[in-house]
Order: C-alpha cells, then sequence, then structure tokens
C-alpha cells in the first residue's frame, strides 16, 4: 500500500522554512524580509504602480501591503504620492536607496532560484512549474463561494 501523500502540509513546510531563512538573511544584511523584496521587485518592472496593483502582483492582501510599504517609507527605500485624480488612491515609487537594494539582491534572489533547482532536469523543472501553476489556480477556486 502506498504511503499517502500530504502536498499540502507539505508545500507548507517548505514554504515556511524557505522564506524563514531567506528573511533571516535578507533582515540581516538589508533590514527587510522577502515580502518587502517582492514589492521592490515588483516596484522595478513597473515604478509608480498604484497600491491596490501593488498588492495584486505581489499576492498580498491590501492591508497587508500598507504595513509592508510604511516600513519601506520609513527606510527611505519607496515614497507614497496621491493619484492626481483621486487624493484616495495611493501610488508607489522606488527611491534610489530602493533601487540600490534591487541591484545589491537580484543575484542573491537568481542564485536562491538557480540553487533550488539545480537537482533537476528540465523535464522535472517543467513539471515542478506545472504543479505550482495548478496549485495557484487550485486555490482560486477554495475561495469562491
Amino acid at each position: 500500500m502506498a504511503k499517502p501523500v500530504h502536498i499540502f502540509h507539505a508545500l507548507q513546510q517548505a514554504n515556511s522554512s524557505l522564506f524563514r531563512a531567506a528573511d533571516h538573511v535578507l533582515r540581516k544584511q538589508e533590514g527587510i524580509t522577502t515580502s518587502h523584496q517582492v514589492i521592490l521587485f515588483v516596484l522595478a518592472e513597473e515604478d509608480g504602480l498604484p497600491s491596490a496593483e501593488i498588492a495584486k502582483r505581489s499576492g498580498m492582501s491590501k492591508s497587508r501591503l500598507t504595513g509592508l510599504v510604511d516600513t519601506l517609507v520609513e527606510k527611505d527605500l519607496v515614497r507614497r504620492a496621491q493619484g492626481q485624480t483621486d487624493a484616495r488612491q495611493q501610488f508607489v515609487y522606488l527611491n534610489a536607496a530602493g533601487r540600490a537594494l534591487i541591484e545589491r539582491t537580484r543575484d542573491w534572489v537568481t542564485s536562491l532560484n538557480q540553487t533550488l533547482l539545480d537537482p533537476f532536469d528540465a523535464a522535472e523543472i517543467e513539471t515542478i512549474m506545472r504543479f505550482l501553476e495548478q496549485a495557484q489556480a487550485f486555490a482560486a477556486t477554495l475561495s469562491r463561494p
């Protein structure tokens, strides 16, 4: 009889372990977490986005994003600006220090990705990516009424 696969638990364990370790390194070296870094990377792709769009692209709730951006503002890595047509809308822009942090950490993130995938061949990586895409699509169905 095959041993049952507890993929949900395994994903949670892997996610928790990986991000706890990465957060430890980033806090020590840069004073931020991987969640902060995701926001910076989103802005590096397209600067001056509204907060709601950053939340969407980073997979975070708007309320969680607000606190993270507050920290990035305090560290002078980003700045906020009100929308010109709607003062309730907040746009977030990278500051020079934020751009410099991205440049300092980009190779590290690339190396992490490569190290995680090194044990796998191209076909296995394709399967891993398909699985992760499927997991994300499945998650969207769980929250539907």
